[in-house]
């Protein structure tokens, strides 16, 4: 009887298998994969190290796409604002009016649990101010443009669906008549405030509602300076890409 042997290079053969491990160990200069049924598979040398060095950039690479999946760099908002009584923090002026519409681009810069950090650029296209300071003593409007290129807010992100939030932002607004019984139409502003967006569930819009406390005066550069102070309500629009 001929006697039966297996060849001892063909001990570790295994039947080819699609590799399915979703965590590599590279041992030496030996690449570890298992595949569908548990196996081990093993590959040496150099081609160990190229295929180690693949799976990594893949794993990050799906990582970054799943982050940029979640968080939305962009951020485009449309807000209506609308005083309903004035502030003296820094003014004296009773008895005005101040009315906006501003559009608003918010860049993320910084995500972690519970923040989330957005530059704010604005730009304010109607700004309608009724202003005591007249020659007949009643308020008068004036139309103003104007934008805040300085400007930052931070949500609170610890809820997928509500996310409140605070606001602030600085800039200028330019009148078509002189404002405060001064001979300035190029005023200054600044702004504070707060609020929550109301996210839909695929996270791409939100309702915006809040307050903020709003400031204009022309810094002192006119022959006075009465300036006027808001408090304002908002409601508006964001979109996020």
């Amino acid at each position: 009887m001929t006697p039966q042997f297996k060849p001892a290079a063909y001990k570790n053969v295994q039947p080819e298998r699609s590799l399915v491990s979703a965590r590599p160990r590279l041992s030496g200069h030996v690449l570890t994969l298992r595949d569908r049924d548990g196996r081990r598979r093993f590959v040496k040398g150099a081609p160990a190290l190229v295929a180690t060095i693949a799976i990594g950039l893949f794993l990050l690479t799906t990582s970054a796409s799943a982050q940029e999946r979640q968080h939305a760099y962009s951020e485009y908002t449309y807000w209506f604002d609308g005083a309903f009584e004035n502030g003296h923090a820094f003014s004296s002026t009773v008895g005005a009016r101040n009315y906006q519409l501003e559009n608003r681009y918010e860049r993320l810069m910084y995500w972690k649990e519970p923040f989330a950090v957005r530059w704010v650029f604005e730009v304010v296209p109607v700004a309608l101010v009724g202003d005591r300071y007249t020659s007949t003593g009643r308020r008068a409007y004036s139309y103003g443009v104007g934008g805040s290129p300085i400007g930052a807010q931070v949500n609170f992100v610890h809820f997928r669906r509500v996310e409140p939030f605070l606001t602030s932002g600085g800039g200028f607004l330019y009148f078509n008549h002189r404002m405060f019984g001064t001979t300035q139409q190029f005023n200054f502003t600044a702004q504070l405030g707060g609020g929550v967006q109301l996210f839909t569930s695929n996270r791409r819009t939100a309702i915006d509602l809040g307050y903020k406390y709003h400031h204009i005066s022309n810094a002192n550069l006119g022959n006075q300076n009465p300036g006027l102070d808001s408090h304002m309500l908002f409601v508006g629009l964001s979109l996020f890409r």
